[in-house]
């Protein structure tokens, strides 16, 4: 008995040696394998498939090519949270290996793919064909085409990541709601219709407020995101809706109940209602406006609030938006702004609304001037808070839309480009934010934009995957910033968020701050 045991522990240890010894020689190839891969795709960005240098790297990947399929009837590569796997062998890739990898992965991400399945079919065209797919990210699948591992190169199909219809469905229906609010908010806020607040107006008002209310606590990025439409042929619709929005936001993260909430969507939704009574050419003059047309324009506070006393009473929600109307220009110390009441702080409502009246009358399009790009505006309005707007607030309303709002354009160390969506979910939400993805590293237009935070870390070493290295002017896209944000996108959840690092955590609790990792 006992030398049977011995004889089936001698046969099964010579098992695991080989078995070791077999993917031992599969982890040197496969490092290969990908680090020539790799440098032949950026071979063939500078020459062409003739050339010389070419040739040679290509021969080294078909020499490792048939190495991995001498004992295999494909060759498959899968990319799974950070680690590669090739032939079902776990690969610790460092150096230009790794670099291979996090090309390879960002590559097939954009094609919604996990890996590669590489068949015996496979030669020196097909690997030349695939070579180039990859750094076709635009032109891999067109608008509408149904998904398919098949990209038409024989012996070669991708390994598709399962479908997320559950996001899908819910990014439909957020394309529904915002058009569903922008009717409702042409009805209400009409320039005609909206010094008219009766029985019917009002419970227009505030249906609409309901909706942008319940969209703030189910879906608070996405509502922030409806702030990113410019429309300037409806400049008075248009600002009072993302003031509204951008107030109710404000009240949120204030924890204010539901019925505060609506009471102060409907102020901020009859803030500018004296400029509906202004004359019509005076808000379109596309010149610098003199001194009596601008005391004409300061006026309209007092025109609002005189108009709401006058034709509806003094009920309290009258009285609220008659406050909200008449305090929105004048400054937290009472001190300055318009009109002079000389009666203190304004109102809290009025304090609220107006920050976010400021914020997005600087972001948006104007007659006499361009919009400034959104983190400009932020840096303004911070600057106004020691003297024009309540500090505080202020200091919620930056913790809200974070350094970048929603809408910059930001340019990734990675050579990426993309717009932020709103705050991230690491440690550092308002500098390193969730970004949608509109370039791939070499400034190639993704055929679908792509979800990230930035907060995000590479696997083995504490560096960020992505960093802000400067912002630019979204007027500089070829399409409105809305139409990126409202389009479908790929939502590519973090594998590792600094969030999630323990050590980090009791470090920044005990400390009060957070070391920062090093640049990749």
């Amino acid at each position: 008995m006992t030398e049977f045991a011995a004889e089936t522990e001698v046969v099964e240890t010579e098992a695991q040696r080989q078995d070791r010894a077999r993917r031992k020689a599969v982890v040197q190839i496969a490092r290969r394998f990908l680090t020539r891969l790799g440098g032949l795709a950026r071979q063939l960005q500078v020459h062409a498939d003739t050339n010389n240098a070419v040739q040679g790297v290509l021969k080294e990947v078909l020499d490792d090519f048939a190495l991995l399929m001498a004992s295999n009837q494909a060759t498959v590569i899968v990319f799974a949270e950070g680690h590669t796997f090739v032939n079902g062998v776990w690969v610790r890739t460092t150096g230009r290996a790794w670099e291979s990898a996090v090309y390879l992965t960002g590559a097939l991400d954009r094609r919604n793919a996990r890996g590669v399945r590489f068949n015996r079919g496979a030669g020196p065209a097909q690997i030349l064909a695939f070579t180039h797919k990859l750094r076709e990210s635009a032109a891999w699948r067109e608008p509408g085409e149904a998904r398919d591992e098949d990209i038409g190169i024989p012996g070669i199909q991708l390994l598709l990541k399962p479908e997320d219809a559950e996001e899908n469905k819910d990014r439909a229906k957020f394309r529904e709601q915002a058009s569903e609010v922008f009717k409702e908010a042409l009805l209400a806020l009409d320039r005609k219709a909206a010094p008219v607040l009766n029985v019917y107006q009002r419970r227009r008002q505030r249906a609409l407020v309901l909706r942008l209310v319940q969209m703030a606590e189910e879906t608070p990025e996405d509502l922030l995101i409806l702030t990113t439409v410019r429309d300037a042929t409806l400049p008075l619709v248009a600002h009072n809706l993302m003031t509204t929005i951008l107030a109710i936001s404000l009240g949120r993260l204030m924890d204010l109940r539901r019925r505060d909430l609506v009471r102060l969507g409907v102020c901020a939704l009859n803030h500018n209602v004296g400029e509906a009574l202004l004359p019509e050419g005076l808000l379109a003059m596309t010149r610098k406006l003199s001194a009596n047309e601008r005391e004409e324009l300061q006026r309209h506070p007092l025109m609002g609030m005189r108009h709401l006393l006058e034709h509806y009473g003094y009920d309290i929600p009258i009285i609220e938006r008659a406050l909200a109307s008449v305090e929105h220009h004048i400054a937290f110390d009472g001190a300055s702004g318009y009109p002079e009441l000389g009666h203190g702080a304004p109102h809290a409502f009025a304090r609220m609304i107006a920050i976010a009246d400021m914020f997005n009358a600087l972001v948006s399009e104007r007659p006499q001037r361009s919009g400034f790009p959104p983190d400009q505006a932020m840096k303004l309005v911070t600057r106004k808070s020691a003297s024009l707007l309540d500090p505080l607030l202020v200091r919620l309303f930056v913790r809200m839309i974070g350094r970048y709002p929603p809408g910059s354009l930001v340019e990734l160390d990675t050579g990426e480009y993309g717009l932020v969506i709103g705050p991230g979910a690491g440690l550092e939400p308002l500098t390193r934010p969730r970004v949608l993805l509109l370039t791939d590293d070499v400034g190639l237009e993704l055929e679908e934009p792509v979800a990230v935070d930035l907060g995000e870390r590479h696997e083995r070493r504490r560096a960020w995957l992505r960093t802000v290295v400067r912002t630019q002017d979204p007027s500089n896209l070829a399409a409105p910033v809305s139409r990126y944000l409202f389009a479908d996108r790929v939502e590519r959840r973090p594998l590792k968020l600094d969030i999630h690092d323990e050590e980090l955590r009791a470090r920044r609790r005990t400390t009060g701050d957070l070391p920062r990792f090093s640049q990749p």
